[in-house]
């Protein structure tokens, strides 16, 4: 499968093979930043959507990772909790360790005394909540990849009117004066094309990622909640035995003293 970190070390090669082929179509008589300053403001919004696209991308590395939303250590307690039946315990170390399986555990926790439907209803509204929230900034990938290429666009069809404007005023005896032009047109189109790719790239990436990630840690949660005995626990409320200190016994309120 294709990493993002082979996407982000491609695209500085990317990059160069744009600017050269700028540059062969403008004879040789133009710099990088010549053709970047002769289509601005255009190839600064694409440069802008081609750093978002950088740190989408590198947030996304960071953030969807399976050991980042459901850390191995805070599964195991959560199980060693569940199995013991301590189901304050279990809120108290969702609490302490806030991240994607903590908050859905804790959620499904809170309506233990109201049946399996109740807590699996709050477990999937948390659930729907985390999973857009680790969507939101990805789709701007898709965003950006969409856009990009109309930007490009833009440039190409400002440049092809400053083109025939030269062409109407010095006629076509000096085919040197509509270089700079044409130079804008390909660089624009080249350089909306160059932002897109990547950007529709990595957003499937991430996306399809997403999907992987939070399954696995969806049959995590369903793994501590299957044994649970819900009907031994109608009308308790968790939070009545934070409050008071008293433990769980066997999936059962512990006996008052």
């Amino acid at each position: 499968m294709i990493s993002v970190r082979h996407l982000l070390f491609f695209l500085p090669w990317l990059l160069v093979s744009v600017v050269q082929a700028a540059e062969a179509e403008a004879h040789h008589d133009k710099s990088f930043w010549g053709l970047f300053q002769l289509s601005a403001p255009v190839s600064y919004i694409l440069l802008i959507a081609s750093i978002l696209i950088m740190g989408y991308a590198i947030e996304g590395v960071i953030k969807v990772r399976l050991g980042r939303l459901a850390p191995p250590a805070v599964y195991a307690q959560l199980k060693d909790a569940f199995v013991s039946g301590n189901y304050p315990q279990a809120v108290q170390i969702c609490a302490a360790n806030p991240c994607y399986l903590s908050r859905i555990v804790q959620a499904g926790l809170e309506k233990l005394g109201r049946g399996r439907d109740a807590a699996e209803k709050a477990m999937g509204e948390v659930m729907a909540k985390e999973v857009n929230d680790l969507k939101s900034n990805v789709n701007y990938l898709s965003v950006i990849g969409v856009v990009s290429p109309m930007v490009g666009l833009t440039g190409t069809v400002i440049g092809m009117m400053k083109a025939f404007a030269t062409l109407g005023s010095s006629g076509a005896s000096d085919p040197s004066k509509l270089s700079a032009n044409i130079s804008e047109v390909l660089f624009a189109t080249a350089f909306g094309l160059f932002v897109a790719i990547p950007g529709f790239v990595l957003y499937y990436v991430f996306r399809n990622r997403i999907q992987t990630v939070t399954v696995a840690v969806d049959h995590q949660v369903g793994h501590l909640f299957d044994d649970v005995p819900f009907e031994q626990l109608t009308g308790y409320r968790v939070q009545d035995y934070l409050a008071e200190g008293a433990g769980m016994v066997g999936g059962a309120p512990a006996a008052a003293a």
